[in-house]
């Protein structure tokens, strides 16, 4: 990689903040660039990092930072999330496919050839054709689903075309502490935080909400090995989860917090992204295919997070151990 730094999109984020920390430990420049810095998210490491407040919606910005910073790659995990993107198409717009376009176009011009993309398996749709792989026909049915469609086309177009090394891997619905904003998924992740801090859960989604749960830690793994590997098999990868009911999920956090006071209040958004998300997860285990994907031998790659019981655990005690940090953002 030509320059020296590691630049992470949407960098004091969720995805961003912890697969910070796994780079900062191998001693690697990180460059977090987000249009409104977390510094709470980051806190423990905010001495190790550089912290850079711009948007990938202006070229300008990240041009001068990619510069700047002598950046040698990039792993873009800016984006607007469904919800959001469900009330605000121009600014999902703008956030999630302009600034992928900005990022790849200003890479291209400053010698970057290493770019890692977050994507989702919410590029597929209920009429992509089971067997899921990583080259199914992508019909998503939520805006935010399009917007990965897309960067996944720009991205390999800038391969082709341009000989830009671009990763790209489409994970499952990603849980953890810290996780925040307005996406249909959060719920799972931001009612356990809540528990174990002591404070009211509430759910968004409805209760029969089927979704295939991936911890962050096993993402922080995953995405720390596609952007270190010297060389990938396919440009576009995917990854599994663990299909989880949230009623399932709720029963084992509860096992950890006997006092969890948990109450649903369904937003009709997130219901409708959610009722899609919870089709396809039922899909996937009618046709037996949860476990084809929790190792990418490509790279090196094990889910570890493998079940509602380890999932449930992992979050809780995490939570638990850093309560300060948490409860502050």
């Amino acid at each position: 990689m030509s320059g020296d730094s590691v630049l992470i999109t949407g960098g004091t984020g969720f995805i961003a903040s912890h697969l910070a920390r796994k780079i900062v430990q191998s001693g690697q420049r990180v460059i977090l660039f987000d249009l409104y810095p977390n510094r709470e998210s980051i806190n423990d490491i905010e001495d190790k990092v550089e912290v850079v407040s711009g948007d990938v919606a202006d070229y300008q910005s990240l041009s001068e930072t990619l510069k700047k910073y002598n950046v040698g790659s990039v792993i873009h995990t800016a984006a607007t999330l469904s919800v959001a993107a469900a009330d605000e198409l121009i600014q999902a717009y703008k956030v999630n496919i302009e600034g992928t376009f900005n990022l790849l176009e200003a890479c291209r011009m400053h010698g970057v050839r290493r770019v890692v993309f977050v994507s989702s398996l919410s590029v597929f749709g209920p009429n992509t054709p089971f067997p899921f792989h990583d080259k199914s026909y992508r019909e998503p049915a939520s805006f935010y689903g399009a917007s990965k469609v897309a960067g996944e086309v720009l991205g390999t177009f800038y391969s082709h075309s341009h000989e830009m090394d671009f990763r790209c891997v489409r994970l499952a619905v990603v849980i953890g502490p810290g996780r925040r904003g307005r996406g249909a998924t959060v719920s799972f992740s931001k009612f356990v935080e809540e528990v174990a801090l002591g404070k009211p859960g509430l759910i968004m989604v409805p209760d029969y909400t089927v979704l295939p749960i991936i911890h962050i830690d096993d993402v922080t793994e995953l995405l720390f090995a596609l952007w270190k590997a010297e060389k990938v098999s396919e440009r576009i990868l995917m990854s599994g989860g663990v299909p989880i009911p949230i009623q399932d999920f709720v029963t084992e956090v509860k096992k950890h917090v006997p006092d969890a006071d948990i109450s649903y209040d369904v937003d009709p958004v997130a219901e409708e992204v959610a009722g899609t998300w919870t089709l396809l997860t039922t899909m996937l285990v009618h046709q037996k295919q949860e476990t084809v994907y929790r190792e990418i031998d490509s790279i090196g790659w094990k889910l570890k997070i493998d079940s509602v019981e380890k999932l449930a655990a992992k979050f809780v005690e995490e939570v638990k151990e850093n309560k300060e940090r948490y409860s502050s953002y």
